[in-house]
């Protein structure tokens, strides 16, 4: 099925021109979208369109990619502080956080960073095991050399047209609309290789014991990118969260198993 575009926003955030999609505007606490490394706001679109009548749903393109400004540095600290102030320009005072990937990075930091700011966390594959970089960057099809060049997307539409189904499990059953935005953000990151070196550089399992907030993390069982072992490692330290292992499923819960992963984001998100 392919879902319309939505209309963007634009907001100064810590002086960054920021993009972003928003829908359901005062229904209920906003919720923040953050997507991962060299894809946009554009991830969400689904989401967005199946349970925007439900839930006040706001998707930023994280700096450097989609409409977004690039910035320097590009550290966790610094896009912590970015999210914080587009929260404060947009005058959210509370909010529930999803992430994907790098965004479940993200969004984990903001989170123990502004614990009073922040009520629920929903995580997909998030990026905060302590990884095995080159071995990451070898299933992600990524070239070590071209990060040490500051650049991790190559121009080669060969390439791009192969790297864009790698992290998922069953591309034949992704609509072609999905490869259609892939390509666009891909053409639009510019930060993938910071993002690769912010991430290498931001060890975040050590404060993980500080996260006292309700949690759900969604995992797919065949993630070529981040095994699904790192459920396990997190279902041991959060016994209180909510687990889910999506069969038949990669890196992208929410674009290659969409009906499950909408049914959780509702269940979760609708919990008081």
């Amino acid at each position: 099925m392919t879902y319309a575009l939505l209309p963007r926003f634009v907001v100064d955030a810590l002086g960054i021109q920021t993009s972003y999609y928003e829908v359901g505007q005062g229904n209920g606490r906003p919720t923040l979208l953050l997507h991962g490394m060299s894809t946009s706001a554009d991830s969400y679109r689904e989401l967005l369109h199946e349970l925007g009548t439900r839930h006040w749903l706001v998707a930023p393109d994280l700096p450097g990619f989609g409409y977004s400004d690039h910035t320097t540095p590009y550290t966790i600290p610094h896009l912590v502080e970015w999210l914080a102030a587009f929260c404060d320009v947009r005058g959210f005072d509370r909010v529930n956080v999803v992430g994907h990937s790098f965004g479940g990075l993200l969004a984990t930091s903001f989170v123990l960073a502004y614990p009073e700011n922040n009520d629920r966390l929903l995580l997909s594959a998030p990026a905060i095991l302590n990884l095995d970089y080159p071995e990451f960057l070898l299933k992600a099809g990524i070239s070590l050399g071209l990060v040490d060049l500051g650049t991790a997307v190559t121009q080669s539409p060969l390439w791009v047209n192969r790297q864009i189904k790698v992290p998922f499990h069953d591309p034949a059953s992704i609509d072609n609309s999905i490869w259609e935005r892939r390509l666009r953000d891909y053409g639009n990151a510019r930060a993938t290789a910071d993002v690769i070196k912010a991430v290498a550089a931001h060890d975040v399992w050590q404060a993980l014991a500080r996260l006292h907030h309700p949690l759900c993390i969604v995992w797919g069982e065949n993630d070529p990118i981040l095994p699904i072992s790192g459920v396990d490692a997190l279902a041991e330290l959060f016994p209180e969260a909510q687990i889910h292992r999506f069969a038949n499923c990669g890196h992208e819960p929410m674009l290659e198993q969409q009906a499950a992963f909408h049914a959780v984001a509702h269940q979760f998100l609708s919990k008081k």
